[in-house]
């Protein structure tokens, strides 16, 4: 891809469509984005179910979403491709690159259109990005875009911009619950969209029960749309009155905040992981066929994960269908706790050396006041 010269006054686009978690790996790159260029005006497109994310982001000058349930409604397609027309961007960024992102990078009319060519999609695009198969954190994979950009990438530590509605509602429901500060905390969450991402709740009840021996944790299950039936099984089945299933939340602020207030999060691969390592909580993730080195931030010492090898030799071609999910199965209970009691025992040293935790909207988008640890 040749450099692009950027007088930093454009207006750019940023597109990535798709899951939770795809949508917070690309914050660090629209960090880097606005700390470069002070002056841009940055906007954000992605899907309803991760516009929440973004609504408070001071590095953004707006939010431009998507309902992927309309896909078929090609009016409303058309109305959303005039939408973008409407703004007159003169970059797009397609950090997903796929048929769909391509066609709206390309419908936008922008003189600079960004994104990986391959497939047959060059046709999309006027500045390629190289693929690359490299196994890496896939927020590294989207600063990777903003090279020839001249732009200083600053690390990629994903950010999560709280509002003030969010932490009165986490307060709030915490205290509701029973809960004070004084309490050892720990989020689970046992959901994934993806069955082959479901680590069993069997295993999760007696490693919940073992933990809470051990260590007096209480344990918040934490639940998305269609998924507390699964969480309130899991509280029957640890037998636990520590054991609380977290409210509805109306946003995933409102969840943000609520994992801000925990010590540890334990779960599958799945979007609430993302959004607690966002808000500087220590994870313990146990995942299926997925790749862990793309998934997980790259700190040894607050991220750990665990994964059941090896992976059957047609993996990528069977997941979808598999109902033997043995890599699942092959994860012991003592092993994921055995994991997870290292990280509750440096949890005090990393305490000390915690990341600035969320920031709640109004900090100054420079790197200004207004960030809070992610420890009560």
């Amino acid at each position: 891809m040749k450099k692009l010269a950027l007088k930093g006054t454009e207006k750019v686009l940023m597109i990535q469509l798709r899951r939770i978690g795809d949508a917070l790996m690309c914050t660090p790159a629209i960090r880097a984005l606005r700390r470069s260029f002070p002056e841009m005006k940055l906007f954000f497109f992605t899907e309803h179910e991760s516009a929440s994310l973004f609504s408070e982001n001071a590095f953004l000058d707006g939010v431009i979403t998507l309902d992927k349930g309309r896909s078929r409604d090609w009016a409303y397609q058309l109305k959303k491709v005039f939408e973008i027309r409407g703004h007159r961007f003169d970059v797009v960024i397609d950090f997903l690159s796929n048929p769909r992102s391509g066609w709206y990078t390309f419908a936008s009319g922008a003189k600079y259109r960004i994104g990986v060519g391959q497939h047959g999609r060059g046709l999309f695009y006027n500045l390629r990005v190289e693929h690359s198969s490299k196994r890496a954190y896939a927020a590294s994979k989207r600063v990777e875009f903003l090279k020839s950009l001249g732009v200083e990438v600053d690390g990629v530590a994903l950010d999560l911009f709280l509002n003030r509605r969010s932490e009165e509602y986490a307060k709030q429901s915490l205290k509701e619950m029973g809960l004070t500060s004084e309490d050892f905390l720990i989020s689970v969450s046992p959901t994934s969209r993806r069955h082959f991402n479901r680590w069993p709740l069997e295993k999760y009840a007696e490693l919940i029960r073992r933990i809470r021996r051990r260590y007096g944790a209480k344990v918040i299950v934490t639940w998305g749309p269609g998924e507390r039936e699964v969480a309130e099984r899991l509280q029957k089945m640890s037998v636990e009155e520590a054991v609380l299933v977290s409210p509805r939340t109306r946003n995933l602020l409102e969840l943000g905040a609520i994992l801000s207030r925990c010590h540890l999060h334990l779960g599958n691969d799945n979007g609430t992981k993302h959004i607690a390592v966002a808000v500087g909580l220590p994870t313990v993730t146990i995942y299926g066929p997925h790749d862990p080195v793309s998934w997980t931030f790259p700190d040894a010492k607050r991220h750990l994960y665990l994964q059941g090898l090896p992976l059957c030799q047609d993996c990528n071609k069977r997941k979808h269908s598999c109902q033997e999910l043995s890599c699942l199965d092959r994860i012991a209970v003592h092993e994921v706790l055995a994991t997870c009691e290292n990280l509750i025992q440096s949890l005090p040293e990393l305490r000390k050396s915690a990341p600035s935790g969320v920031r709640v909207s109004g900090p100054d988008p420079q790197g200004g006041s207004g960030s809070r640890n992610a420890f009560p």
